[in-house]
């Protein structure tokens, strides 16, 4: 009996519950957007400029009245905001042609991707950066990158567009971004969609295991904490809510190094499990904790 389980050791990260780690590019990512707007995955890669494992999440969202595709390195929330990076570059090609939604067509896809390598490349030559998302949204693809200077950036990018890609209209923002805003409040998803993200990606997978999630079983949730009274008045919550105990262990070397182990009895329930686990994360957060996430086996 297979079952999607966390490693509690991981709770300083997002709960991140399934994983596809691979290798793989971010052209490639990008390229598989229409299965991702139906089925998040992660991604790790290394991030060779801030020395850490990327994990890149896609989800949708609207701007303003219209949708938008976001596809973004979560990790880098951990490390944010990076002084050595001071300035946000925006900047990306638009599709000759999209749905009615605004987003490009599928055959626009590579190409744009293409555009967006040798954006990526150029600016290497310029400037250390930081590629960390991507948002597709009225017809444009646009990449955000934090850089370390912005000398001759814009007029060197105009220079690119209009000797390669001439046949494409593009947008080009530059701004100081010191405290990383641009990623921390606009790319980064808020806890609700949050809350959406890990829910989904857990029952994906069990449902592509061919668990229909009717049956019964045991799921299973964790959350950890700075210190012992607020694990006790979390503990106090979930048991009036009907949840068992399981264990209580410590978790050394660690920002919130008492965790508690629970559980309940039932089916998943599809049109409830995010308000279930909004409600648990709401409590965790009163009690500045950790929430890690739940799994159950697959039947």
């Amino acid at each position: 009996m297979a079952a999607f389980n966390f490693n509690i050791e991981l709770h300083m990260c997002r709960p991140i519950l399934i994983y596809v780690c691979n290798p793989m590019s971010i052209k490639k990512l990008i390229a598989a957007l229409p299965v991702l707007l139906l089925f998040a995955i992660q991604i790790a890669i290394p991030n060779t400029a801030l020395a850490q494992t990327e994990m890149w999440d896609t989800y949708l969202s609207k701007i303003g009245d219209q949708p938008a595709t976001v596809l973004l390195d979560m990790n880098l929330i951990l490390a944010a905001p990076d002084k050595r990076y001071p300035y946000v570059v925006i900047t990306g090609p638009r599709a000759h042609k999209c749905d009615q939604k605004g987003m490009p067509a599928a055959i626009e896809i590579d190409a744009l991707e293409s555009i967006l390598d040798a954006t990526g490349n150029f600016l290497t030559g310029l400037t250390p950066k930081v590629l960390v998302g991507t948002v597709m949204y009225n017809c444009q693809r646009n990449n955000y990158y934090y850089v370390r200077d912005t000398t001759g950036i814009r007029n060197a990018i105009m220079r690119m567009y209009n000797r390669s890609f001439k046949d494409y209209k593009y947008s080009i923002i530059i701004r100081p971004d010191p405290q990383w805003l641009s990623y921390r409040t606009f790319l980064y998803p808020n806890d609700e969609t949050q809350n959406w993200m890990d829910n989904n990606r857990i029952i994906t997978g069990m449902l592509q295991e061919g668990d229909s999630l009717k049956k019964p079983r045991t799921i299973s949730f964790a959350a950890c904490f700075n210190t012992d009274t607020a694990r006790n008045a979390f503990t106090t919550f979930v048991t009036g809510k009907g949840y068992s105990i399981n264990k209580t262990p410590s978790i050394k070397m660690s920002a919130a190094p008492l965790c508690l182990l629970f559980s309940k009895v039932g089916p998943i329930k599809v049109d409830s499990i995010n308000v279930v686990t909004a409600e648990l994360r709401n409590e965790v957060k009163k009690h500045n904790g950790i929430y890690n996430g739940w799994s159950a086996p697959v039947k």
